[in-house]
């Protein structure tokens, strides 16, 4: 097994999701390094951690990435990657890999940087460092230190029962542990179900702009949940706890299911801009609760199709929440030759990929007729075509449309693009039975 370990050794004052904290809170950096614990689950599946001791020790998370190498490109750049993160939430961390959980969280207190892994490399490694680093009772130390012994090397050369005999079976556990002769097991924390990520703050905040910093966090800490275990989300709910006053609840919906915290913070600005707290708030909680397998975009080198989608998508996730769900719609397409019956409004999520398979009894349209480049159809289409007296300059046509006989509703139509006085480009149509002129659709 290979164990890296981060130590944090500025989270009491990073965990303080609003400002610096002016007392520790053991209750707050317990949540953020749980936090943390699910989040470092998209690199290993088998996180453990250890909050700060009273001792002084800092807080410190184990990875099992022996497994992992070859899926992020080796340990130079899965500490990179890890380094990058930690930077994203604030955090800095001091990142040490070997072959045991106790010798990755000692190198993370010295100068070494190369990892070790294997046995032999942990050995040499450890063997100039000095006693001071081990994880001993402050007594074993100087006792260690007034029987001659300065580096861990020297005290590994003494034989296991002489160092329990001399100075007690717990420094002879520890060094066992140290060097792997011994079972050291970490304790993973487990990935939850539903995700809840509470931030509370040290003091009100009455300011939405506020509460982007540590919502920034918690969207990325909740990639990483996301991530780790293959999931996306269609759906979030941000709860704004107030003192005195009933929580503000925000719901968070996407068209299709994500899982990029970038995307989900531009979403939950669109939220805030419209958002009045009714009170300052105390806590911010992010829950989520049902999940769905992620959308993977694939792309080749020359097109960027399915990029382009994926941005469109993310646009109209934008206005839906800007200007209400209800006010965003797509467009169906239905195996109809008739031009009001030829599409329908749909929810905008929905729209995508989504036209109607044409009957296997109709025939398929004919071929259009031979006319100019700007013979092409509106999008905008009149509510009601619109009886006018005259056509104006004809442009292109005549496209015939004769469809309907089966609904009782069938039209005999021949279809022009024309040139009003003003300059704009029509579209018309001649009923073929009243001989009346309609206007239907305009360009803009």
């Amino acid at each position: 097994m290979l164990w890296l370990c981060i130590r944090l050794p500025r989270l009491p004052l990073e965990a303080a999701g609003a400002g610096p904290a002016r007392v520790r809170q053991p209750r707050s950096e317990r949540i953020a390094l749980e936090r943390l614990a699910v989040w470092a689950q998209q690199w290993s599946s088998h996180v453990g951690c250890a909050p700060p001791t009273e001792a002084g020790d800092d807080a410190r998370l184990w990875l099992e990435i022996g497994a992992s190498l070859p899926l992020f490109g080796g340990h130079v750049r899965l500490c990179e990657g890890i380094r990058a993160a930690l930077a994203q939430l604030g955090y800095r961390g001091l990142l040490a890999i070997a072959t045991t959980p106790r010798a990755a969280s000692l190198l993370t207190r010295s100068a070494q940087t190369e990892p070790a892994l294997d046995a032999a490399a942990l050995r040499q490694q450890l063997a100039a460092l000095p006693l001071a680093l081990l994880d001993l009772p402050p007594a074993t130390l100087a006792t260690l230190h007034a029987s001659g012994l300065r580096r861990i090397g020297q005290l590994a050369a003494i034989e296991t029962a002489a160092l329990a005999c001399r100075f007690g079976p717990e420094a002879s556990r520890y060094l066992q542990q140290l060097y792997g002769q011994m079972a050291d097991p970490v304790t993973a924390v487990p990935l939850p179900l539903q995700y809840r990520a509470p931030c509370e703050f040290d003091d009100d905040v009455d300011s939405v702009q506020a509460l982007l910093f540590p919502l920034q966090r918690l969207l990325w800490e909740f990639q990483g949940y996301l991530r780790a275990r293959d999931r996306a989300v269609q759906r979030l709910q941000l709860r704004l706890v107030h003192r005195g006053h009933a929580d503000t609840q925000l719901a968070v919906g996407l068209a299709q299911p994500g899982r990029d915290a970038p995307v989900l913070l531009r979403l939950v600005r669109e939220r805030f801009e419209a958002l009045q707290l009714p009170a300052p708030v105390r806590a911010l909680h992010l829950e989520a609760d049902d999940f769905v397998a992620p959308a993977i975009l694939q792309t080749d080198f020359f097109a960027r199709d399915a990029e382009r989608a994926q941005e469109l998508q993310q646009v109209l996730d934008r206005l839906r929440i800007r200007l209400g769900a209800d006010s965003v719609h797509g467009l169906q397409t239905l195996a109809d030759y008739r031009p009001e019956r030829a599409g329908r409004a749909q929810p905008a999520a929905a729209a995508a990929g989504n036209a109607a398979p044409r009957p296997p009894s109709m025939p398929q349209p004919p071929a259009a007729p031979p006319c100019t480049a700007d013979a092409v159809r509106p999008c905008w289409l009149l509510r009601e075509p619109l009886g006018i007296a005259t056509p104006g300059e004809l442009l292109a046509g005549p496209e015939r449309i004769e469809s309907g006989w089966w609904d009782g509703a069938d039209v005999a139509r021949d279809y022009y693009i024309t040139r009003s006085r003003a300059g704009a480009r029509q579209w018309i149509y001649q009923d073929l039975r009243s001989g009346q002129w309609f206007l239907q659709g305009l360009w803009s």
